[in-house]
């Protein structure tokens, strides 16, 4: 049991706090919730699996500010106004039944057409969404003493970045036992969705669960903590509704039970390509054969990352050793990701911004004596001309013409998935473990578009997906049958039926 309380104001009357007067409100917080209830954290995400008593947590935080610290502002943000009403101002756990008794204590008022509620001592929790274009305006001269956003990964990082820079104090006067613990951001996920990534990178990477840590001062500069939450942690789920374990379980894909089950942060709920391991598309590299069909696959950027990958063509042969001493066997046509170059300045789908001009000319620069490079397939966009030479012209003038892809976003999307799956246990596409900024990186991270199951997200980071896509459809998968060696394997292939013709990879 967890109590709240709200000191009073100069002549309501009554005894004051230091007296044991003012309002008290008692809520329930498990020992998970209680400890992000006290973190010392000034920036701190809470959550995993589903059911872990995220959305609780943050209503029960709003009120404990609200109540203690007359003046703050909390805005409790979730993605569509229709989210926000559904979680947090309906049903027995909801805002309006938390705060029943101050309401009826004339404590707090709820203004519907503002949508906050306004406690006497000048506190205001607003409850904000940004299901619209344009509505990340509406703050943009906000003061916010404490932000708290629900399901973090349905946000962009830029979303989340514009709403941090307006949490400041102002002229908010502080308790001093809470100086050193606002202003303050509290967050609750899931995994999965369009901000896996960058939510990943920033709380579930830099350091083990718990543990607090600074974040770069490019990055907020904020006392960073994230505490994992699992639907063991929320007896009282358990104890309500029995079977919602087993309808988790019941989910249609075992990566999406995975992470709502455990949290599991590896596991992306919705992932596009599901298929993808480390352990089979990522190789050390070796030597590639002169001999090998060599081609590049361009996505252009330039506020946003562009996107660069050099592609070998396997033949069918054993490969050179690898660092290991052992030979890589790659079915004919499997594509080899031997080089990438990742447009990007570090920061969340943010490009250099650099020329069409200095990107050919970095290309070139990168490009090695002798290297034969038989084409390169680019987005089609980069052909478009708008008041003057297109980007695709830029490119030619400086040595590096370009022929255009084949832009079927669904025929790419199931080609690409092919490439993954393979044939026989064997992938069609391969990329070296040196290919970290774009391949290894982005495409785990890639989640369904909501809208159209059988396309990927685009508003999440995709340029190395889009680049892989064309590189995929300049040369169509086929499905080959592994090759015979042995006496009585060409016996039964001179008996067997002739296969039918098929498009040639290499």
């Amino acid at each position: 049991m967890t109590l709240i309380r709200q000191k009073r104001r100069a002549g309501q009357g009554g005894p004051d706090q230091t007296g044991g007067g003012g309002h008290f409100l008692r809520v329930s917080l498990h020992a998970k919730q209680s400890l992000a209830f006290v973190s010392p954290a000034t920036e701190l995400l809470y959550g995993g699996a589903a059911g872990g008593g995220k959305s609780h947590l943050l209503r029960v935080s709003a009120i404990r500010w609200c109540l203690e610290v007359p003046g703050i502002q909390c805005y409790l943000f979730r993605k569509s106004h229709p989210d926000l009403r559904a979680n947090h101002l309906r049903g027995a756990g909801g805002l309006p039944a938390l705060l029943a008794t101050a309401t009826g204590r004339g404590l707090v008022k709820w203004h519907d057409q503002a949508r906050e509620f306004r406690f006497d001592n000048g506190a205001i929790l607003k409850l904000a969404h940004l299901q619209h274009e344009g509505d990340l305006d509406k703050y943009q001269g906000a003061d916010i003493h404490v932000l708290l956003m629900d399901e973090l990964t349905h946000f962009s990082a830029h979303q989340y970045r514009f709403l941090r820079a307006r949490v400041r104090l102002g002229g908010l006067q502080v308790p001093d036992r809470y100086a050193a613990l606002l202003p303050r951001i509290e967050c609750a996920t899931n995994p999965g969705s369009i901000g896996h990534a960058w939510v990943k990178r920033s709380w579930i990477e830099p350091a083990p669960p718990f543990q607090i840590h600074t974040a770069p001062t490019d990055d907020g500069g904020m006392q960073r903590q994230y505490i994992p939450a699992r639907l063991a942690d929320n007896p009282t789920l358990a104890e309500r509704d029995p079977g919602y374990l087993a309808r988790l379980e019941g989910l249609s894909h075992p990566a999406l039970v995975k992470a709502m089950r455990d949290g599991d942060w590896d596991i992306v709920a919705g992932q596009a390509l599901e298929m993808w391991s480390g352990e089979r598309h990522v190789i050390r590299p070796f030597a590639i054969p002169r001999h090998w069909l060599r081609f590049r696959s361009i996505d252009w950027g330039s506020s946003k990352p562009f996107s660069i990958g050099w592609w070998a063509v396997a033949d069918g042969n054993d490969g050179p050793l690898n660092k290991d001493g052992i030979p890589h066997i790659l079915a004919a046509g499997t594509l080899v990701r031997y080089r990438e170059w990742y447009g990007w300045n570090g920061a969340p789908d943010q490009g250099l911004r650099i020329t069409a001009r200095q990107v050919a000319s970095g290309l070139l620069e990168r490009q090695q004596e002798g290297e034969k490079i038989v084409y390169t397939v680019a987005d089609r966009a980069m052909f478009n001309r708008n008041d003057g030479p297109s980007v695709a012209e830029h490119f030619a003038r400086a040595g590096v013409p370009l022929r255009p892809s084949d832009s079927a976003r669904k025929a790419g999307f199931q080609e690409v998935r092919a490439r993954l799956i393979g044939t026989d246990g064997a992938p069609g596409l391969v990329v070296f473990d040196t290919c970290r900024d774009g391949a290894i990186r982005t495409l785990p991270n890639l989640v369904l578009d909501r809208d159209d199951p059988e396309d990927v997200d685009t508003r999440t980071e995709d340029h190395t997906y889009d680049e892989l896509r064309y590189a995929c459809m300049s040369r169509p998968w086929v499905q080959r049958s592994p090759r015979r060696s042995s006496a009585g394997d060409r016996w039964q292939q001179a008996f067997a039926p002739r296969p039918s013709a098929h498009w040639r990879t290499h």
